[in-house]
């Protein structure tokens, strides 16, 4: 729950309550930028184009904090250093580097999203999914032969089968 890792927090850092609160608020204005906008391909420049003239504050805002990182956006409201190491241990465990080398939209991306509607990564990492779709493709009775370059598909009635 937010509102309890806040708590906690400003129950470790009362003098930086002010600060947690516009570095945390700041990360969520950027999650819910994004979390907003139909994200498919940030590459194509028509799809973007036109996701600008749905959502040009979003955009805007996302632009804005594209060339900035967490550490630098942290230190703008934060001053206490045990403080600021947390957020780059944080930044960290995301990034595999700390806040000052962690680019504001991705900490923002990873550090709300624990909090919106719960933790969602799959059990066992992202490598479960491939463990589980393999699963049910056996369970359903398909067979699996790994390490083996596809030639051909089998197609029966439209469909592949082989």
């Amino acid at each position: 729950e937010y509102n309890d890792f806040v708590e906690e927090l400003v129950s470790k850092f009362p003098h930086e309550k002010e600060g947690i609160l516009k570095f945390y608020g700041t990360c969520w204005k950027i999650f819910n930028s994004l979390n907003s906008l139909e994200l498919k391909s940030l590459e194509e420049p028509l799809y973007l184009f036109g996701q600008f003239f749905k959502k040009p504050l979003e955009c805007l805002t996302l632009a804005y904090y594209l060339p900035q990182n967490a550490g630098d956006i942290a230190r703008k409201f934060i001053k206490d250093q045990q403080l600021l190491s947390f957020i780059d241990a944080e930044c960290f465990i995301v990034s595999t580097v700390n806040a000052l080398q962690t680019p504001m939209i991705n900490a923002s991306m990873v550090l709300c999203d624990r909090h919106f509607g719960g933790i969602n990564y799959p059990v066992g990492g992202v490598g479960g999914i491939a463990v589980s779709l393999a699963n049910g493709l056996v369970e359903k009775g398909s067979a699996i032969k790994y390490r083996a370059n596809v030639t051909n598909v089998i197609l029966e009635n439209g469909k592949a089968v082989g």
